[in-house]
């Protein structure tokens, strides 16, 4: 008789942990309600760890609040940036904190369904993030995450570098201010991001300021866009991605600019048959990766024909850019060239591009899609 007894305590003590958890409003970053965009490593069972800039968390919940709990493991001197949208509305910015742990996103709401979407602003150099989940209402409430509305079907993805990422986007000057700060980058106001929204696509942004496709800025050969395309996390060469969880439609490549930023620093040229073969062995990958997506190779805005030191940079690169389209078939094989105008002031941080620039970019970058037939447009 002492069996039976033994099996029913230990079915109520594991009924019990199983009410206990349902009733504790709090959902942990595997839960299914929870969807990501971009690329995030997900083998930590305490948190979901992501650095690229542009990855999104959507939730749907019932309930008049939410909190999102983190984890910042931002470089020291720096702090992780992301926008919260609550109901589509207007973006609020969180800037993280290594000794905070819980980010109120919103409270007071009316007790009815509501969406939150969270966008990671700052790009990978600042340093990784974990989430650890949202805690719904409080203890009083009856709330509770929901199942997600559907993504968009368009998927996009933006591979490049400071550009892409939104780098010193915040500020506009024509007397720029040196240096980097996480505090004046903004991803959702980059070219790309604004490119995907215009066009209701799925957005993934792959980039990292700095980076070339032979060499770096600082003239480096080190964590080239190349190598570093195939991790998850830009600054862990083992983390590696499998390219079968995102397939872009649309795959845009900004790529080069620090190539030919290099000759300042360095004062050595552009090798242009190494440009040429590495840039071309880049979009055959992306082709093997991506059979059915089309392929744009922009160039520009920071490029332009006016060094003295090295003359003619942009009609050089731009020209290193079409032989390596032709390299793999152009048109024919849905591979494009997309030249945007040379920037003129105001500028950013360190002379990039302003958030109105951004726009301007992105305005033609939508036109270009849509006039190349590149996206079906409803009428």
């Amino acid at each position: 008789m002492k069996t039976p007894l033994k099996l029913s305590l230990l079915t109520l003590l594991t009924m019990a942990t199983i009410f206990t958890a349902c009733d504790s409003n709090s959902y942990g970053p595997t839960c299914p309600y929870i969807t990501y965009v971009g690329r995030v490593d997900k083998s930590n069972p305490n948190f979901v760890s992501f650095a690229y800039p542009g990855v999104s968390i959507h939730a749907e919940f019932r309930g008049t609040s939410i909190t999102a709990r983190f984890k910042d493991f931002a470089q020291q001197g720096m702090h992780n940036t992301f926008y919260c949208i609550i109901d589509q509305g207007e973006p609020q910015k969180i800037v993280l904190s290594e000794s905070q742990y819980e980010y109120i996103l919103a409270s007071r709401l009316k007790d009815t369904l509501h969406k939150v979407e969270l966008i990671k602003l700052t790009e990978s150099l600042v340093g990784e993030v974990g989430f650890c989940g949202f805690y719904v209402g409080d203890k009083l409430d009856d709330a509770f995450l929901v199942c997600n509305d559907p993504l968009p079907t368009l998927k996009m993805e933006f591979v490049g570098n400071s550009i892409t990422c939104g780098y010193g986007n915040e500020l506009s000057s024509m007397t720029p201010k040196q240096g980097f700060s996480p505090l004046n980058e903004n991803n959702y106001y980059a070219f790309g991001a604004i490119t995907a929204r215009e066009l209701n696509a799925q957005y993934v942004c792959t980039a990292y300021s700095g980076r070339g496709v032979c060499r770096n800025y600082e003239g480096d050969s080190e964590n080239t866009i190349p190598q570093f395309y195939n991790r998850t996390i830009a600054t862990k060469p083992g983390s590696k991605w499998d390219h079968n969880d995102y397939i872009p439609d649309i795959l845009v490549l900004n790529i080069g600019t620090n190539d030919f930023g290099a000759e300042t620093t360095t004062k050595i040229p552009v090798d242009s048959i190494q440009f040429i073969a590495e840039y071309t062995a880049f979009l055959q990958r992306m082709r093997g990766y991506y059979p059915n997506a089309e392929i744009i190779c922009a160039v520009g805005p920071m490029t332009n024909d006016d060094s003295d030191l090295y003359p003619k940079q942009l009609t050089r690169y731009s020209q290193y850019v079409l032989s390596a389209i032709k390299n793999v078939g152009g048109e024919s094989n849905h591979v494009y060239y997309f030249e945007t105008e040379p920037q003129k002031g105001p500028y950013g941080e360190d002379y990039h591009p302003t958030i109105a620039t951004h726009q301007r970019i992105a305005n033609e970058l939508v036109s270009f899609i849509i006039e190349n037939k590149l996206v079906k447009v409803e009428n």
